[in-house]
């Protein structure tokens, strides 16, 4: 039961991509994501209650404010990024944020970075580089591709919030940190329909964006992080940790016939790179 409410919270991960670019098609970056959170709070609320976690903050008003900044920014780069590549694309992408966290507490936390996670790393960048290119390293034009840089740029600021949090989250119920990082952005989505920002009314949405909504707020903001939690308790993070390696798979199996996504054998070859790469690197940790 546990392995399958682990695998239920990756594929819900997966699919966010999915339900992200369904959304963009009729909301902006910022809508969304406030949008997102303004449903996902009262969820995290009674995921957390349901945990019977604290909801003490006392004395800790900095660390929070700092958190709920980089984790705000990271989802409008993540978000703004999907209207210029692919689910697909951004599902492999961040399967490197193993990495990215290891090179932040590297520069940091001043934490050493073994010959296996320097290969690793290696493994995982070319594999990035087939992904992007497609396989035309010969046209740089991938080079630009402003989508998946931001992307890429989203693992590390990822990877900041995850250090920034980590005491944080060792001495709380991790539900309600990440209640608590989504409050100044479900906040924001309080004061949309009276700032400059182009509002569109709910109802005015087809139902695919409402249940793609619905999927993102409650889906991918309280049901996966409660499963996660409760995996992550039974077998231990390192166990845990390797259904993480089904995540752009499960991004891919719903882009590719869904949003008509192309992936072809040289974005395979990429995919298959990066998760190698993150493998070898996490067995440094071994």
């Amino acid at each position: 039961m546990t392995r399958l409410l682990l695998l239920v919270a990756v594929v819900i991960w997966g699919w966010t991509f999915v339900a992200t670019k369904i959304c963009l098609e009729h909301m902006s970056p910022f809508q969304l994501v406030t949008s997102r959170f303004l449903i996902g709070a009262p969820a995290l609320t009674v995921v957390a209650g349901l945990r019977g976690a604290s909801f003490s903050f006392r004395g800790l008003a900095l660390p929070f404010t700092l958190g709920a900044a980089v984790f705000s920014t990271h989802f409008l780069i993540q978000t703004w990024a999907l209207e210029f590549t692919t689910a697909t694309n951004s599902g492999w992408i961040v399967a490197v944020t193993p990495l990215t966290i290891a090179l932040m507490a590297a520069v940091v936390l001043k934490e050493p970075v073994p010959p296996q996670m320097r290969f690793g790393l290696f493994l995982a960048s070319a594999g990035l580089v087939l992904l992007v290119s497609r396989g035309e390293l010969s046209n740089l034009e991938w080079l630009s591709s402003l989508g998946d840089v931001l992307v890429l740029a989203s693992t590390f600021t990822w990877a900041l919030f995850t250090i920034m949090t980590r005491d944080l989250s060792r001495d709380r119920d991790p539900a309600v940190v990440a209640l608590a990082m989504t409050l100044p952005l479900a906040a924001a989505g309080l004061w949309l329909p009276f700032t400059l920002e182009s509002w569109t009314p709910a109802r005015a949405f087809p139902l695919d964006v409402v249940v793609a909504l619905l999927f993102l707020g409650v889906g991918g903001g309280a049901i996966a992080q409660w499963f996660w939690q409760v995996g992550v308790a039974k077998l231990g993070a390192a166990k845990a940790g390797l259904f993480l390696y089904l995540e752009p798979l499960a991004t891919t199996a719903l882009a590719v016939p869904y949003l008509r996504e192309p992936f072809g054998v040289a974005a395979l070859a990429g995919g298959v790179l990066v998760l190698a790469g993150v493998f070898v690197a996490g067995k440094a940790h071994v």
